[in-house]
């Protein structure tokens, strides 16, 4: 009776251990993707192509390493700063004469408004003289602007900003008293013209950038080009959160790359950079806050997915990969990948590595850092849904 119990148990566990060879077996022979997805992951290595999917995030690192980076690039939209005088003028009158004998004064009044009183920088009269006898006097708003024998060597005429109001102003040509009867003085005027100089500008603008954390700065570098497009030298002022960090003239004949140390006690998470200029006309460009830190940072990647496509994913109608691409098939690239909270590492020697990251990813902003455990070159790290 025991002989036969212990010839049972020996069936039983051939039976068990040809059933788990059984199973090893079909797991080995199994395709690598449907493998990885029988034992809970998703890793692919080399085969798998994201480019049929949608991007999401499509970066080119280069080359990583296990030390963290110490330096941080904050670039910055270029900015135009300007200051300069346009000019355009306002016909009066086509032709028009004046005289005046003792019998009569034939002067002329011509009324006209202002444009932007505000930004006027210069006002002339000009207009031609075709004959002329006597003296002239010109007044603006009962102000006398010019009063003599008037040439044209001393046109245009300056007319004073001070008598200027923006409507109705009055413009009074008129000629010295003759006694003669029969040969009164005139000036015969044509193309009587109003010369206005406005001040066109856009002397300030801003540009902001974020720290996370500002005590942990070592540095701050802002760096810049500037170009000139007029050939005058403005004063430049630049200013980091309402404190002036640096002011100075520009000298349009001595270009090149600028470079700026800016006061770490100045720093805040929010930072408001302010350049101003007093005139001329520049093109600032190139730039960028260079920002060394006490604390490193590893690699760092950010994409948004959208509210539609998220709800897609959670009912399994999509899924979310991450794909790198290796500069060669040969060393081994190692570390961890820290999506959002979640994390999972990776070791191949292989020329990609990919994974499904659906389980990991959040609604609207996403972050993926990269630690990495070896030193090795990344042409591609992509992001995809398919």
């Amino acid at each position: 009776m025991r002989g036969k119990r212990a010839q049972s148990a020996v069936e039983v566990s051939v039976l068990i251990f040809l059933i788990a060879v059984a199973m090893v077996g079909y797991i080995i022979l199994l395709p690598q993707e449907d493998r990885a997805e029988l034992l809970g992951e998703s890793t692919v290595d080399g085969s798998s192509d994201g480019s049929s999917g949608t991007t999401l995030l499509s970066e080119s690192p280069g080359k990583v390493s296990s030390t963290k980076s110490t330096t941080q690039s904050r670039s910055l939209e270029p900015l135009r700063l300007y200051s300069t005088t346009e000019s355009t003028s306002k016909s009066l009158a086509s032709s028009l004469s004046v005289s005046r004998n003792i019998l009569q004064n034939n002067y002329k009044s011509i009324t006209f408004d202002i444009e932007n009183l505000e930004t006027l920088e210069g006002l002339q009269v000009l207009f031609l003289i075709s004959e002329s006898k006597g003296k002239m006097t010109v007044t603006l708003n009962d102000e006398i602007v010019y009063e003599g024998k008037l040439t044209t060597n001393e046109l245009p005429l300056e007319l004073p900003l001070d008598a200027l109001r923006a409507e109705d102003n009055e413009l009074k040509l008129s000629t010295n008293l003759a006694w003669n009867i029969f040969s009164p003085n005139y000036y015969l005027l044509q193309d009587v013209q109003l010369l206005q100089d406005y001040t066109v500008s856009d002397t300030s603008a801003t540009r902001t950038f974020s720290l996370e954390d500002p005590s942990e700065v070592n540095n701050a570098i802002l760096n810049y080009f500037i170009t000139c497009n007029a050939d005058e030298n403005g004063i430049l002022t630049i200013s980091l959160n309402n404190r002036e960090v640096f002011s100075d003239r520009i000298f349009c004949n001595y270009l090149n790359e600028r470079e700026l140390s800016l006061d770490e006690d100045y720093l805040q998470t929010s930072n408001t950079l302010k350049f101003e200029v007093t005139e001329g006309d520049y093109n600032i460009e190139e730039l960028d806050v260079s920002i060394k830190s006490k604390k490193k940072d590893y690699p760092s990647f950010t994409f948004d997915l959208d509210s539609d496509l998220y709800n897609e994913i959670i009912a399994g109608e999509k899924d979310v990969y991450l794909k790198m691409s290796f500069a060669d098939a040969i060393s081994e690239k190692s570390g961890s990948i820290l999506v959002q909270e979640y994390s999972f590492n990776f070791d191949t020697e292989s020329d990609s590595y990919e994974k499904k990251i659906s389980t990991y990813i959040d609604d609207g902003a996403n972050t993926i850092t990269l630690e990495p455990t070896a030193d090795f070159e990344i042409d591609n790290l992509k992001v995809y849904v398919k």
